[in-house]
């Protein structure tokens, strides 16, 4: 924010509103200081401003920071950054190719790098308001995801309810079963004690009238006769108290705070953005850009120590944006990590069988592909951790390829799925005349996709539609295929145990590494093309080859 007053005279100790701003200087200028500052020389072609045109926040940086806000008087080209004299001898003793800033800068607003920068703003504000409201849209997904899970509590709440209101007619049924069987059980015990009083109380009366109206005799005969009556009655009085059982019903209450725990979970499931955002690469007007090298020659270089790590079958491998290689095991059912300079850091143990792995440009997620599964698996890669699985239709997937925007992956019967970077399926592409695993899976940098089967290299538009195939006695067991920034195709043979380079026509230019490799299954080339990674030996070691 500009100065309200006149920085020059608030120096001489006076008081005077500014008017103007001189950009060069970074001062407020009165209307007096203001024609001082036009006529003076040194100051003449300085730029000056009406405060009040001015933005109310501006951030121009003019002095170097670490040193004391020493002036950027330097610029490097070899390097592409601005100096201050202390930089200079500090950080660029060796650069040729130093200028001062006044030439650097002439012309500067008609440059292409001035462009660039325009460009870049605009392609930052851009992507910023993409991303902004893919965050948008994700609150709303949220949001929404919210209610339905609400309606879905409820439902699974009216749910619990209902089995236990079924529970509940279950018991009552059980109750009134157990209730009526005892009765019965009781009723039939009191018929036979009844049965013993009717023949007791019979025994009773005779009793009584003999006593009043019969003789000695009679009564001697009626005791004597009626004796093995009663020794029964008693029988069976103690044959049925010690059958008898006093029985009684009670609830048993289950602790449904053990037994009911949950009425189940809520889970939050991270997929990678759809939003992919790749670095804008600033054209310099006044560096010329540097080409990728070309291979045409490898030289062993040494393999990778893994540190007692066993490895018995790498069967995918490529390297992050930041030089991270990666490679999985098919057998050990591992995916491996490797740090920047290609030393082993790290496993993950997985539960399937891992086929291929591709890093997603432009960020820290990988995707993995699993022979013996139908889905696909999401990694990532600076926590070392998997995230979630995407199924892709009932069909094992092999080959795996992720672009800036869309993940390709090969299936078991000739199709080949376009999923976006969230893992939804887009669309199927159905292969002619082919009903075979596509093994590894190549996107050109037009689109055009390059798949590999059995003996053979196929390259088809992205609507399926055949562009070239490649085979020769040379080539045998086609597996993972690579493509340079000049569009070449390098593709592995296994059982030929060699790299069949092609042009992006699908004509022979080389066929490279004919020594050095046994029964190889995946390659990657580093992100500059100086060094080449590949599985070797079927994939229990992984060798690094300089490129030429």
């Amino acid at each position: 924010m500009a100065a309200k007053y006149c920085e020059p005279c608030s120096a001489r100790g006076r008081t005077s509103t500014a008017f103007q701003w001189c950009t060069e200087c970074k001062e407020a200028l009165c209307s007096e200081c203001t024609s001082a500052h036009k006529v003076q020389k040194i100051s003449r072609s300085h730029h000056l401003r009406e405060i009040s045109k001015l933005p109310n926040n501006i951030n121009i940086l003019y002095d170097c920071s670490k040193h004391q806000n020493l002036p950027f008087d330097y610029f490097c080209v070899d390097h592409d950054v601005i100096c201050c004299k202390k930089c200079l001898p500090k950080y660029h003793p060796a650069c040729k190719n130093v200028t001062s800033t006044d030439i650097a800068s002439k012309n500067l607003k008609q440059s292409q790098t001035f462009l660039d920068y325009e460009e870049q703003l605009s392609f930052i504000s851009e992507a910023l308001e993409k991303i902004i409201e893919d965050r948008k849209e994700n609150s709303i997904r949220i949001a929404q995801d919210e209610n339905k899970i609400r309606k879905e509590i409820a439902k699974a709440k009216e749910n619990v309810i209902k089995r236990l209101e079924s529970l509940e007619k279950l018991l009552l049924k059980q109750l009134s079963e157990l209730k009526d069987k005892d009765t019965t059980r009781i009723q039939r015990q009191e018929k036979d004690i009844g049965d013993m009083v009717a023949c007791s109380k019979v025994q009773k009366e005779a009793l009584e009238f003999i006593k009043d109206h019969g003789s000695e005799k009679q009564a001697f005969v009626s005791i004597y006769s009626s004796k093995p009556i009663l020794d029964d009655i008693e029988n069976k009085m103690k044959q049925l108290t010690e059958s008898y059982v006093d029985t009684s019903i009670r609830f048993v209450e289950r602790d449904l705070k053990e037994t009911l725990t949950d009425i189940g979970s809520i889970e939050l499931k991270e997929t990678p953005s759809s939003v992919s955002i790749v670095p804008y690469k600033q054209r310099q007007s006044q560096v010329p850009v540097e080409l990728k090298q070309r291979t045409t020659r490898f030289t062993l270089l040494h393999e990778i120590d893994m540190k007692r790590e066993k490895m018995e079958g790498v069967t995918g491998i490529t390297i992050s944006d930041n030089n991270t290689l990666i490679f999985c095991d098919i057998i050990t059912k591992k995916v491996h990590f490797c740090d920047e300079n290609i030393s082993y850091k790290s496993s993950i143990r997985l539960s399937y069988e891992p086929w291929d792995i591709s890093v997603i440009p432009g960020t820290t997620t990988a995707v993995i592909s699993s022979r013996s599964e139908s889905y696909i698996q999401f990694i990532d890669l600076k926590k070392r951790k998997m995230l979630n699985k995407i199924e892709v239709k009932q069909s094992e997937c092999f080959g795996v390829h992720a672009t800036t925007h869309n993940i390709f992956v090969g299936s078991k019967k000739g199709h080949i799925y376009v999923l976006d970077l969230r893992g939804h399926i887009q669309r199927r592409i159905s292969l002619k005349d082919t009903d075979h695993y596509i093994n590894y899976i190549s996107v050109c940098s037009n689109g055009n996709i390059c798949y590999s089967y059995n003996n053979e290299v196929h390259c088809i538009t992205s609507d399926g539609e055949p562009i070239f195939s490649y085979s020769s006695p040379d080539f045998r067991d086609a597996r993972d295929i690579q493509i340079d920034d000049a569009g070449n195709i390098y593709v592995l043979g296994r059982i030929s145990q060699n790299i069949h380079k092609l042009t992006c026509s699908g004509t022979l230019l080389d066929i490279l590494l004919k020594d050095d490799l046994s029964k190889p299954l995946a390659f990657c080339f580093s992100k500059d093309l100086s060094e080449c990674y590949i599985a070797n030996n079927g994939g229990s070691k992984v060798s690094v080859f300089k490129t030429e």
